[in-house]
């Protein structure tokens, strides 16, 4: 079965040859990359950045309703790691500061996560996030029931 050569271009048969040899791409394929590379090349670059933006956006939106289901089951997002040296532990237990809102409001209607006491002997894996995120953000405990009371008086 004989395959349309470079699709209405006619390339130098020897490069053509060759980079089917190293790649194994066929001239399809190779016609395909060759147009995405030109169009890559002769993008605006803000135009690659903002919709590499809205990927991470999406994902992070993905993201956001995958850690809200596993905190509405009182479950951390990430448990503790096991290496007491992992520099990436605390980076991977800071959530956005609206979701980390909506999920102390949401554990604060079974105990009081003020209470750090309280807080410690009921489950010590949130105990240890929610003291991170705390920490991240600067919230002292007084601010965290004021902002508490504030939500349940709307």
């Amino acid at each position: 079965m004989k395959e349309k050569q470079d699709f209405h271009i006619k390339a130098d048969k020897a490069m053509s040859v060759k980079a089917k040899e190293l790649s194994g791409l066929s001239n399809r394929e190779l016609y395909e990359l060759g147009c995405k590379v030109a169009i890559e090349q002769n993008r605006n670059v803000l135009d690659t950045e903002i919709l590499e933006l809205h990927d991470a956006r999406d994902k992070v939106n993905e993201l956001t309703k995958s850690i809200r289901s596993r905190l509405k089951d009182k479950e951390v997002p990430t448990k503790p790691s096991d290496d007491e040296n992992d520099p990436d532990e605390l980076k991977r237990n800071i959530l956005p500061l609206d979701l980390f809102k909506e999920m102390v409001f949401y554990y604060m209607d079974d105990f009081d996560i003020t209470d750090l006491q309280e807080l410690g002997s009921k489950n010590k894996e949130i105990f240890r996030f929610v003291l991170i995120n705390l920490a991240h953000y600067e919230i002292t405990m007084e601010e965290l029931n004021q902002l508490y009371a504030d939500m349940n008086s709307e």
